[in-house]
């Protein structure tokens, strides 16, 4: 994933066009020095080879640039994900609560309503029995 990251940001990198003129620059500059190895003297050479590192040197500090601004830019953006991330978390908590007070209250008033059901219902009449009549004996 994180490799995926990276070529990712070298691909927006490289389309950038400082860097297209950082890599044009040295292209150039190599086949100059190429064209002109056999013929310079060590003073061209050396002044010519300041005069590279001085290109080169500025061109590093430009790139240095545009990469300090897409990491800022990358820097931000993580961090506002994260703060969304957390709004997000706190409002879909929110959310549970209150739907879990819903059914609690609803559950609630749908037993009660039972529990009332029950109690209103009219008992069934019970079945008489019958007892017979314990018979007097009769004493004189």
């Amino acid at each position: 994933m994180a490799l995926s990251k990276l070529q990712n940001l070298v691909q927006k990198l490289s389309e950038s066009q400082n860097v297209k003129k950082v890599v044009a620059d040295f292209q150039v500059l190599s086949q100059d020095i190429q064209s002109k190895i056999g013929s310079l003297s060590n003073n061209d050479a050396l002044k010519t080879y300041k005069e590279v590192l001085q290109k080169i040197n500025t061109a590093e500090s430009d790139l240095q640039k545009e990469v300090n601004k897409v990491i800022s830019k990358i820097k931000q953006s993580a961090s506002d994900v994260e703060k969304n991330l957390d709004l997000y978390k706190k409002k879909a908590l929110a959310q549970k609560s209150k739907i879990e007070k819903m059914l609690k209250k609803s559950s609630g008033t749908t037993a009660s309503k039972k529990t009332a059901s029950v109690k209103t219902k009219k008992a069934a009449p019970k079945k008489a029995t019958k007892r017979k009549a314990a018979k007097k004996s009769k004493t004189k």
